[in-house]
């Protein structure tokens, strides 16, 4: 297994365990022992537990913005770019479920049960990223011309969220769910 491999194995290990058992609840041996590697090993990538907990959290959340730029800058009209990113960002979601659920655990109040990480902030990108081709489907007429691009990257983002949490909690999905999303973001639930 290369260097990367083992750093990977250790994040993939950790996500876990901090998911279903929480920060405070895990140890660093648990970590070693479910990837399989020493201590020593785990302390050469990661100075320590929170080091290692904070690079998973600012890991998956660079993932989703990649995703974003990704899914958003390609070619296409802002429906279809937006069909895009609902859709990678659902696949995401069934592929990797522990970090979906590592990421919802940081919106809980908590006393000191993880490292504060200001979740907001680190979604800011992600949230610039939608506005900005909100933004650019206000100006070429296909969505309202009186529409708040923060509102709407609120809402879309929130259905979509929602939707992660069913799925990180077992609810089936149908294969149809992004199309879903995205035809009530754009044309609404009124008659």
């Amino acid at each position: 297994m290369s260097e990367v491999e083992v750093k990977q194995q250790i994040m993939l290990a950790a996500t876990h365990l901090f998911a279903h058992k929480g920060y405070g609840a895990t140890s660093v041996r648990e970590v070693v022992e479910a990837a399989g590697v020493t201590k020593p090993t785990l302390y050469y990538w990661f100075q320590n537990k929170e080091a290692l907990f904070l690079e998973i959290v600012h890991s998956h959340i660079d993932a989703l913005n990649n995703l974003v730029r990704g899914t958003i800058a390609a070619e296409g009209t802002v429906r279809e770019r937006l069909l895009r990113f609902v859709r990678a960002y659902i696949d995401g979601v069934n592929q990797n479920r522990d970090a979906v659920r590592l990421l919802i655990t940081l919106t809980l109040p908590t006393q000191g049960e993880h490292p504060q990480v200001d979740l907001m902030s680190m979604h800011l990108e992600k949230m610039q990223l939608l506005a900005g081709l909100i933004s650019e489907g206000v100006g070429t007429g296909e969505l309202r011309a009186d529409l708040s691009p923060h509102a709407a990257v609120m809402a879309l983002v929130g259905m979509v969220n929602l939707l992660s949490m069913g799925c990180v909690q077992g609810m089936p999905l149908p294969d149809d769910a992004a199309d879903n999303v995205v035809d009530i973001f754009f044309r609404g639930v009124g008659a």
